[in-house]
């Protein structure tokens, strides 16, 4: 039997404090500072707001937090560029008018950055108009210069990339992304930032939009059935391989797409096209790329640790913690039997009313991972509902 020395009770105390202390760089710290201490803000959709509050509270009332990752799913014609131009300009939109009275905006004032296949219509003209209504319902006196400087001003923290559909295209402007972004929180300048072409570089990545995330995918596939499935097998089971610029694939643009969350703390959002289930009892649509694309089911809760920050998270094992499912135009369903001659006049008073605004009104279902809160966690989702004008400009319902 050994007895303890004197020293050894020291010894033990300091290897135990000793073994608390984490070692990080700057660098991490200055990210960890970049994800709480700065939060994007809310998405200006009350219902949807109200949904995602639900399942993860924030003091000052952020449903965006920087590192998440949204996913966008729904058909065609489902009302997800929609969402995306008035998420857009309402983060790209000064806090107030350059007047005497500088009356608020309501906007964040922070940069965007938009990859958008030339495939798609440009939704450059759409902001524009977005702007201008919104400057027009809160200060309709405002002079035309003054909102024509406005709009400029706005449109200078946008940056937009027009790729082909090719995943190596899609890698290329993400690169462009990292290269160009800096990792200093807004708020803190970056003397070191430099002007090309006019342009200025160095600046802060605040919101990462991608606009057709999945339109690579059937090209894609087409090249592999031309060349054969057999050869892209070999090519990718080989790690020490560099891979050419026809072999870069959703995986190498997920890696960026992570990055972009973890080293600049910024918050991305893509939008894909969904397919619906065989099931005519769900009217959820799924996306239809496979693996490596993530997917808010490809991880159970029991796999993830709770008390992991999100920004430590490999981006391919849990990379969607918010998934929004665009359903559509809401359909009227037929009078129930209890209705009586009254409900139904005014229902159609209803109709006729806002047939006469133009103004239609669209679903959608919110699910959000890591979180046991609300129903945002359940697998039927939470249901929100948006209305879209004449103009195709986002509304409250």
């Amino acid at each position: 039997m050994s007895v303890a020395q004197p020293g050894d009770t020291g010894a033990m105390n300091t290897d135990k404090y000793l073994s608390g202390i984490e070692v990080g760089t700057a660098a991490e710290l200055t990210s960890l500072l970049c994800h709480s201490a700065f939060p994007v803000g809310p998405t200006f959709l009350e219902s949807l707001d109200e949904l995602i509050l639900e399942g993860r509270g924030h003091p000052g009332g952020s449903t965006l937090m920087r590192g998440d990752l949204i996913e966008l799913v729904g058909s065609s014609g489902s009302g997800k560029t929609t969402f995306l131009t008035n998420l857009i300009f309402t983060t790209i939109l000064p806090t107030s008018l350059p007047d005497l009275l500088s009356t608020p905006l309501d906007g964040r004032g922070l940069h965007v950055t938009l990859i958008q296949p030339v495939t798609h219509r440009s939704i450059i003209p759409h902001l524009k108009r977005a702007i201008r209504q919104h400057i027009k319902d809160i200060s309709p006196t405002t002079p035309v210069a003054m909102v024509d400087r406005v709009i400029d001003e706005s449109l200078s923290r946008l940056t937009v990339y027009r790729p082909k559909p090719r995943w190596k295209d899609y890698a290329l402007c993400l690169k462009r992304v990292l290269d160009n972004a800096t990792e200093a929180p807004r708020g803190i300048p970056n003397d070191s930032s430099s002007s090309r072409d006019g342009k200025r570089e160095g600046e802060g990545l605040d919101l990462l939009v991608i606009d057709g995330m999945g339109d690579p995918h059937y090209p894609t596939r087409w090249a592999e059935e031309q060349k054969g499935y057999k050869y892209y097998d070999g090519m990718y089971k080989d790690k020490a391989r560099i891979l050419g610029m026809e072999e870069i694939g959703v995986k190498q643009v997920m890696e960026c797409v992570g990055r972009v969350r973890k080293m600049l703390g910024g918050v991305v959002v893509m939008s894909t096209q969904g397919l619906r289930p065989h099931k005519d009892s769900s009217s959820l649509f799924h996306t239809h790329l496979p693996p490596p694309y993530p997917s808010s089911s490809s991880s159970s809760p029991n796999m993830v640790n709770l008390n992991t920050k999100l920004s430590d998270l490999n981006p391919t094992y849990w990379p969607v913690n918010i998934q929004i499912t665009f359903t559509g135009l809401l359909r009227n369903l037929q009078y129930p039997m209890e209705s009586t001659l009254v409900e139904t006049l005014q229902s159609k008073y209803r109709r006729q009313r806002d047939r006469a605004e133009q103004t239609k009104v669209y679903e959608g279902t919110v699910k959000m991972g890591q979180t046991s809160q609300g129903s945002v966690s359940t697998i039927a989702g939470g249901r929100f509902r948006f209305g879209i004008d004449s103009e195709g400009l986002l509304v409250q319902i």
